[in-house]
């Protein structure tokens, strides 16, 4: 049951979010997309109303996955309006059951190819870089593309990452990447790490037109050439080595590790076994260690 429920309070949720929680145009946009697709029961968000408008979602061609996007919205805007007393109670959102799928990453010879590959031009010079970056410490492209000088402590190691809601992070780096991320920055001095020769922030619309070239003349295929494989590909070789899962989450920035976990899928029993025989009481080195 609803009290005194108007639909312009998606708006003002809407604005909220923006302006309380700090979410980016993306998230926004995305919320609007919520909005529209459950448009019918804003002003009373029932049970029977989003069952019917999941139903058209569903009819209209929306896999299982994209509804399930959606539905983490509405919960979202549900819950919101139950906190400011509007929803005397809880909307219960039950999600719809999807196939489990194992995340696509680039093997071990691709990320062989990325590192040795000797590019030409500023532009492929720039992508290749930004590609060691996400594989090495896993940021999404965004939190990437708009790393500032102010943001690399070359002494310590460490990525200051501005992620989603303007949330900052410290993101470890490898000795390997400070090598090759100090020469880049020698070179190509200016307010963004990887910006471009006019000293902007390059386009996420660039960047992976940099990346899907790079990755044709590597002759990479099989395999999604995207950010997302990037940080796929960081997150489960992480896990693969015997990293931890719950630092796993605050290296990649998730608020929960419940999100972390669909890494864990991408691990197969040989994997599980490495790590096991690295870490038995058995293994001879543990046991001079003991």
């Amino acid at each position: 049951m609803c009290r005194g429920v108007d639909v312009d309070l998606f708006d003002r949720f809407l604005q909220e979010r923006t302006y309380l929680k700090g979410v980016s145009p993306l998230t926004l946009r995305y919320y609007r997309n919520v909005g529209r697709s459950f448009s019918t029961i804003l002003a009373e968000p029932t049970k029977d109303g989003m069952m019917q408008c999941i139903q058209k979602l569903l009819a209209n061609g929306v896999s299982s996955t994209g509804v399930n996007t959606y539905l983490r919205g509405l919960k979202a805007y549900a819950r919101w309006l139950h906190a400011e007393g509007f929803l005397l109670e809880p909307l219960k959102v039950q999600f719809l059951k999807t196939e489990r799928k194992i995340l696509a990453t680039f093997s071990q010879e691709h990320v062989r190819r990325f590192v040795n590959y000797k590019p030409r031009g500023q532009n492929l010079t720039r992508a290749q870089m930004a590609v060691l970056v996400m594989l090495d410490c896993g940021l999404r492209v965004s939190e990437c593309l708009g790393l500032t000088p102010a943001d690399i402590d070359f002494d310590n190691l460490v990525i200051r990452v501005k992620g989603k809601g303007n949330k900052q992070r410290l993101v470890p780096m490898s000795i390997e990447l400070r090598k090759r991320l100090y020469r880049y920055s020698v070179k190509h001095p200016g307010p963004f790490v990887l910006g471009t020769q006019r000293n902007t922030r390059v386009t996420l619309r660039n960047f992976q037109r940099d990346m899907k070239l790079i990755c044709e003349r590597l002759g990479i295929a099989g395999v999604r050439c995207s950010p997302h494989t990037l940080r796929h590909t960081f997150a489960v070789s992480y896990l693969r080595a015997g990293g931890n899962l719950f630092y796993l989450s605050r290296i990649l920035g998730h608020s929960s590790v419940t999100t972390t976990e669909k890494y864990l899928q991408s691990l197969g029993v040989e994997d599980l076994q490495a790590v096991h025989d690295r870490l038995s009481l058995l293994n001879p080195g543990r046991c001079r260690s003991l």
